[in-house]
């Protein structure tokens, strides 16, 4: 085998490490990123269930506003 040969494929095998830590990069910042995103989503949703009438109350409804004349007292 050459030397020219030899040094074909180490650098072959090198680049394929390198594509395979670049794939294994993006991933993780993808997967990082989609966490956040999810975090910050059920942080804003619990933040925004907090914020209505009731929600202190496991179970409770938020009063609606009724529009029979049958609660008004004259």
């Amino acid at each position: 085998m050459f030397h020219s040969d030899i040094m074909h494929s180490i650098m072959r095998e090198r680049a394929r490490e390198l594509r395979a830590e670049g794939a294994a990069a993006r991933d993780a910042r993808t997967a990082r990123r989609a966490r956040e995103f999810w975090a910050e989503r059920a942080e804003r949703a619990a933040a925004r269930l907090a914020r209505r009438p009731g929600a202190s109350r496991p179970g409770a409804v938020a009063p609606t506003r009724s529009t029979s004349n049958a609660a008004r007292v004259h």
